[in-house]
């Protein structure tokens, strides 16, 4: 059974169901990142890592097709985060951002979200499975 949540969002992000093709030579890439900060070891180091990475994304050109937030990756997407501007501009740019709605839900930062579509695991393996690549960050 389909969730009214993930009509919705393939309704505003797939018409019938089927992801649209951001890239004119047709690959498509989707990042999935699950923390808002990189590696282990400095959690400081993480954080500026995790930063500079998403800053350096629009690098990817049109390959870029997606980037999910999961987990603490959600955090990125709220107000006040620091990588907020740099998340809205590759949206204005067409790539697809997917944001765990339930992460949110569990962060209690679903009233802060500023950027991305509100999603759910359904559109996010269904995303994976259309990629021609997927790279995923923990």
């Amino acid at each position: 059974m389909e969730t009214t949540q993930s009509k919705l969002a393939k309704e505003d992000c797939c018409p019938d169901g089927i992801p649209e093709d951001r890239s004119e030579n047709g690959k498509k890439t989707l990042v999935l990142l699950a923390t808002e900060q990189l590696g282990r070891g400095n959690e400081d180091l993480g954080r500026s890592i995790v930063t500079n990475f998403i800053k350096t994304m629009k690098e990817m050109g049109d390959e870029l097709w997606r980037l999910v937030l999961v987990n603490g990756a959600v955090k990125l997407a709220v107000e006040g985060a620091e990588v907020l501007p740099q998340l809205q501009e590759l949206a204005e740019e067409g790539v697809g951002i997917l944001v765990c709605g339930r992460c949110l839900e569990t962060f209690g930062l679903a009233e802060k979200k500023q950027v991305g579509e509100v999603t759910n695991m359904v559109d996010i393996v269904t995303s994976m499975q259309v990629a021609e690549k997927v790279i995923s960050l923990t």
